[in-house]
């Protein structure tokens, strides 16, 4: 969970920084931390779980603040948009990428 906590602390960091910048991959790698460094299954997929929550904190976080006001890719109607879309695609390939190896 250290490893999800780091790279989610860096992208608020990194977000709250530059705030007309969007940080495309930090909603999409966190959730997939545990199908690297978790070694069981049961623990990674809870991580996982775990991952995806933190992911939401950090997405309400920067919402709440102004700071995913920037660009979004083409066919996401905002960041926000874009943000929950890229966490639910990073939790759902973790999720079946973690029953497919173990």
């Amino acid at each position: 969970m250290l490893w999800v906590a780091g790279v989610a602390t860096l992208w608020l960091i990194v977000a709250l920084a530059w705030s007309g910048t969007t940080l495309h991959l930090g909603p999409l790698l966190v959730p997939l931390i545990p199908l690297v460094v978790a070694r069981k299954e049961s623990f990674a997929m809870r991580m996982t779980g775990a991952a995806a929550v933190v992911g939401l904190a950090v997405i309400a976080i920067l919402w709440t603040t102004g700071n995913l006001d920037g660009p979004a890719l083409s066919p996401f109607p905002s960041a926000l948009a874009e943000s929950l879309a890229f966490l639910a695609a990073g939790s759902t390939i973790g999720f079946v990428g973690i029953a497919a190896t173990r």
